[in-house]
C-alpha cells in the first residue's frame, strides 16, 4: 500500500514558480528544468508530493509537467526519467510510476470502410486546411471534424467560430485518430478547458500515456467516474481511482483548471 507523501514544501514552491510563467511551453519547460536539475530521488519525491497536493492550487503545475513529459524537447533526459521511475518503483510510488508509463491507446482506431463525405471528397487537403481555418459554415465544420484527418482538425481548432462544446465533440468522438485527439492536448487554447480535458481523459481511443498525464488536472469527481469507466486503459482507471482517493475531500468540478 502506497505510504502517504510526507510535505516538504517543494511543491507548493514549484507551483508558485510555475504559475507566474506564462501557460505552454514556457510553463511546461520551466517544469522540465525543475525535474532535470533534481536527483531522481528529489524529482520522484516532488512528483509524488504534487500528486498528492489537494485542491486546485497545484493544478498548473500538474498540466505543466504532464505537458513535459510528452514534450521531446522539453529538455528531459530519457537516462534522467528512467531513474526517476526507478526510484519511484523502489520507494512504492505507484502514482509516480504510473505518470511516468506511456501506454498505446486501450482501443486501436481502424480506418473506416465507407465512403468518404461526398461534400468534402473533392476538395484536395489543401482546401480542407483552408477551410478548416477559415470557413464559418458549421455543417462544413462538423464534417471536417467527423472526418478526423490530423493536418485537418490541427487547422480546425484554430478557427475562431470554433466552440468549446464543438471542441468537446471532437475530442468525445469515438472511434478517432489518436494523433487527432493530441491535436486538442497540445493546442493551448482547448487543452486548459474543463470539458475538453474531460472528454479526451474518457476516450478510449487517446494514447494512454496522455490520458495519465491529463488525470492529476481532474477533481475528486471526474476521477471516480474514469475509474469506474470499464472502456478505459486499466492503467487509466488504476491511476484515477488512486489519484480520487487523494483528493477525496475536494470539491466537485475541478476538471482541466490549469489557469
Amino acid at each position: 500500500m502506497e505510504q502517504p507523501i510526507p510535505s516538504t514544501g517543494q511543491a507548493a514552491s514549484l507551483a508558485r514558480r510555475l504559475r507566474a510563467l506564462e501557460e505552454g511551453a514556457i510553463r511546461a519547460r520551466a517544469a522540465a528544468r525543475a525535474l532535470q536539475d533534481a536527483s531522481p530521488a528529489e524529482a520522484a519525491l516532488l512528483l509524488a508530493e504534487l500528486l498528492a497536493w489537494p485542491g486546485e492550487d497545484g493544478v498548473p503545475a500538474r498540466a505543466a509537467v504532464g505537458q513535459a513529459l510528452l514534450d521531446p524537447e522539453s529538455g528531459l533526459r530519457h537516462e534522467h526519467l528512467a531513474a526517476i521511475y526507478e526510484e519511484a518503483v523502489e520507494r512504492g510510488l505507484e502514482a509516480v510510476t504510473q505518470l511516468l508509463l506511456s501506454p498505446p491507446p486501450h482501443k486501436e482506431f481502424q480506418e473506416p470502410f465507407d465512403k468518404a463525405d461526398a461534400r468534402l471528397a473533392h476538395l484536395s487537403l489543401g482546401h480542407k486546411k483552408s477551410f478548416a481555418r477559415l470557413n464559418r459554415d458549421p455543417d462544413l465544420l462538423a464534417r471536417l471534424a467527423a472526418e478526423g484527418e490530423p493536418v485537418v482538425v490541427r487547422e480546425l481548432l484554430r478557427n475562431p467560430q470554433l466552440t468549446e462544446q464543438f471542441a468537446v465533440r471532437i475530442a468525445a468522438r469515438r472511434p478517432c485518430r489518436p494523433e487527432t485527439l493530441r491535436c486538442l492536448y497540445e493546442d493551448r487554447r482547448w487543452r486548459t478547458r474543463p470539458g475538453v480535458a474531460l472528454a479526451l481523459a474518457r476516450n478510449p481511443y487517446i494514447e494512454a500515456g496522455v490520458a495519465l498525464k491529463i488525470l492529476p488536472t481532474l477533481g475528486a469527481r471526474e476521477l471516480s467516474e474514469i475509474a469506474q469507466d470499464g472502456s478505459l486503459h486499466p492503467l487509466v482507471r488504476a491511476m484515477a481511482a488512486r489519484l480520487a482517493a487523494g483528493r477525496s475531500g475536494e470539491e466537485p468540478g475541478g476538471a482541466g483548471r490549469a489557469p
